[in-house]
């Protein structure tokens, strides 16, 4: 082949490997199209990430401009790179398709399932069986008992927590990371009956092992997930499980520990107490209970972590709504208990619209998405704008919660921090759902329970001011299942006179 032949022949091979890299490439840009589902043209490389790449916003805020943009239409599309998501925009919508039909969408889509960890992967959240599962937790979670076990616990630490602040007061506070240690104090008690004040000592075992669970920061579990995305099959034919064996055994010891224990109620204790009510052959093993233990470090520590940090944020941020809080804790006669029970708590009506607003502005679970499992078609409207929509096992629709809390349609000024919206009025569940669509979260009223207590302690004793190394209005970060503050939640607490 001479000089002119192989230049030719290359130039033909770089053209035709171009070719097929950009029809691969751009595979799915009639996908809407074709549905005709209103959508924004996207990048053929970056999809409709332009903003979040740059770090102007957040995909949540991105979602949400074109939330606003086909406010006419019940679905719009959107391009994750170069993977089309469909969006149920119309909450009634959402109560036509997902509410109704559960059953073709019990994944949550997760990265985790029973194949990559047999340990975490039989969690409510991720289990394939869940209807089963969640007929077996909801009444232990709802039980009384859990409560008083709860109420006990977070009196505990609600107290280590006002000790650890007061020995630092009128210095500015970045509040995440004392947050963070109090929220493991009192899940390590409420789960597996753990007494842990990590304000003077957080080197014990559990402590790594569950910060672990909530945040993947352990290593070896960082390498397994990018294994599991470029190598699924081999790491499950080579039997791969993302927790480790040692870790499983630790958390199994400290689940039967509790469960076995006479004194110190616990969620480990009650699951077992459950557990030997059913029939010999439904019932769970010690795995299996311990893996529903945890679940307050998969599933429930950064929600409750954000709620918190949020709440205290916005408390600090307005003082008129501080104030009215702080009046009704003295009109109810708890302004000067250290630890006051939940039930007077519960009875807070301003306190429990504090934290609904909180959620209602910056909700834990800001995107919801559902993974389909059995086959599903969204039916056509009947103006014939959109034809009808099949869905196959795996495709995935998502919600954007984040948006819907914040459609002015439903919620007036809604960057305002507005508690009255929720005094004598109960929040309407079609555009209000900060704890997903279907039977919810189990654990919501335990997370309400930490957030209220947590408050009520801190606003009791001090006043909460806001920090100079806050910016204002907050730039958010994404983390991995959220939003958080990119500069932290800088807040300066001064005793109360």
């Amino acid at each position: 082949m001479n000089q002119e032949d192989l230049y030719w022949f290359t130039f033909i091979l770089v053209m035709l490997l171009g070719f097929f890299t950009y029809k691969l490439l751009t595979r799915h840009r009639s996908y809407f199209r074709l549905l005709r589902v209103p959508f924004e043209r996207p990048h053929f490389l970056y999809g409709n990430l332009d903003d979040v790449l740059n770090g102007k916003l957040t995909t949540m805020e991105k979602i949400e401009q074109y939330y606003r943009k086909f406010s006419t239409h019940g679905l719009f599309g959107f391009f994750n790179y170069m993977t089309p998501a469909l969006y149920v925009r119309d909450p009634a919508l959402i109560r036509q398709l997902l509410q109704p039909n559960m059953g073709h969408f019990e994944s949550h889509g997760y990265f985790l399932d029973e194949q990559k960890d047999r340990f975490l992967g039989s969690q409510l959240h991720l289990a394939r069986d869940a209807s089963k599962l969640a007929s077996f937790l909801t009444p232990v979670f709802r039980n009384p008992k859990a409560a008083s076990a709860m109420d006990e616990t977070t009196k505990v630490c609600c107290k280590a927590l006002v000790d650890f602040i007061a020995s630092r007061v009128e210095l500015e506070l970045e509040l995440k990371a004392i947050f963070l240690k109090h929220t493991l104090n009192i899940f390590a008690g409420i789960s597996f009956g753990r007494e842990l004040n990590t304000f003077e000592d957080d080197t014990d075992r559990f402590c790594a092992i569950a910060t672990g669970m909530a945040y993947g920061t352990n290593p070896i579990q960082v390498v397994k997930t990018m294994a599991f995305y470029l190598m699924p099959g081999l790491m499950r034919s080579a039997g791969v499980q993302f927790t480790e064996r040692q870790e499983i055994d630790y958390l199994v010891k400290q689940y039967q520990k509790a469960a076995s224990a006479l004194t110190g109620p616990s969620m480990a204790r009650l699951l077992s107490q459950a557990n030997e009510q059913l029939q010999a052959g439904e019932r769970l093993g010690d795995e299996q209970l311990t893996a529903q233990c945890a679940t307050f470090f998969t599933k429930g520590f950064e929600p409750t972590l954000n709620l918190l940090s949020f709440a205290t944020y916005e408390l600090a941020q307005n003082q008129d709504v501080q104030q009215k809080l702080y009046e009704e804790l003295r009109n109810g006669g708890i302004a000067n208990k250290m630890t006051p029970p939940y039930d007077s708590i519960r009875s807070l009506p301003y306190l429990d619209a504090v934290v609904l607003e909180t959620l209602r502005k910056w909700p834990p679970h800001p995107l919801l998405v559902r993974e389909c499992t059995k086959l599903f078609t969204i039916p056509a409207t009947e103006n014939g704008d959109r034809a009808s929509i099949p869905l196959k096992v795996g495709d995935k629709l998502y919600v954007s919660v984040w948006a819907l809390h914040r459609n002015e349609q439903y919620y007036p000024r809604p960057e305002r921090f507005d508690p009255e919206r929720f005094t004598g009025t109960a929040p309407q569940s079609d555009v209000f759902i900060p704890f997903g669509i279907g039977r919810g979260c189990v654990g919501q009223d335990f997370v309400k329970l930490v957030v209220k207590a947590t408050l009520v302690s801190l606003v009791q004793r001090f006043t909460l001011r806001p920090g100079e190394r806050t910016a204002e209005p907050l730039k958010l970060i994404e983390s991995a299942s959220s939003v958080e503050a990119r500069d932290g939640f800088w807040v300066r607490l001064e005793p109360r006179v």
